[in-house]
């Protein structure tokens, strides 16, 4: 009996033992939380912390963070801001990435792929739709649902109110009750969110090279960031026991 067994597994299809998150929290200041797909709730997020497909992160007031995913694609939350991770799939040469911004403001940089490279990378908020070929843009959900998005590269379909536009580098959009509509040129509250974007992109840049020349970067880094960590709650756990 022990030798069937042991000639059946030896037919059976090899299965990774864990599936390699698709991107993480990459860094982050003040009050940021994370609610991990399958989670009861909500839970403090720490950097380092592993990004799904179903998570939700938010940022809470004077909070920042930075989402890295291993596309290179690098997203960068405001204070005030929400948003869940509704689809994060990649194979050889494909890509489908789904992004709902719920509200607050946030910085988007979708990395470009080689091409004949299949990418579906889109943004929903609560009144648009924005699919992205390959850019950097910023998008800002007012309290109301209210969505502007400014593009500083690239072009994004921007779908709202049963109408359909594209904008390209330098237009802005608006969508809210009453309807879309298109600039074609950014506001002053967009041209600040241009330069922001300006001082970031060369960050960026470091980042995905370092993806690009090593596959198991996203992942060292997690566990650099775990152990850390890990030993910060020792120490802790070891003052604690030291007062007792």
């Amino acid at each position: 009996m022990k030798k069937i067994l042991l000639a059946a597994a030896l037919f059976l299809p090899a299965l990774p033992l864990f599936a390699a998150p698709s991107g993480c929290l990459y860094d982050l200041s003040g009050p940021v939380e994370i609610f991990k797909a399958g989670a009861p709730g909500w839970a403090p997020a720490r950097k380092g912390d592993a990004l799904d497909q179903g998570d939700r992160v938010r940022t809470g007031e004077k909070a920042w963070c930075e989402l890295l995913l291993r596309d290179g694609s690098y997203i960068k939350l405001d204070a005030g801001s929400e948003t869940a991770a509704d689809e994060l799939k990649t194979a050889a040469g494909e890509r489908a990435f789904s992004f709902s911004f719920l509200k607050g403001k946030a910085l988007w940089m979708a990395s470009r792929l080689k091409a004949k490279t299949l990418s579906k990378f889109s943004v929903r908020t609560p009144s648009a739709v924005c699919a992205v070929r390959g850019t950097d843009f910023s998008i800002a959900v007012s309290t109301a649902g209210e969505t502007t998005v400014g593009l500083f590269e690239g072009a994004v379909a921007v779908t709202g109110a049963s109408q359909e536009t594209e904008i390209v580098a330098g237009q802005e959009a608006y969508a809210g009750p009453g309807g879309l509509t298109v600039e074609g040129r950014l506001s002053k509250f967009m041209r600040a969110e241009e330069r922001r974007c300006a001082k970031v992109r060369g960050r960026v840049a470091g980042l995905r090279k370092r993806l690009a020349e090593r596959e198991t970067f996203l992942d060292e880094y997690m566990d650099k960031q775990a152990k850390k960590l890990a030993d910060f709650d020792a120490r802790r756990e070891e003052r604690l026991k030291g007062r007792k």
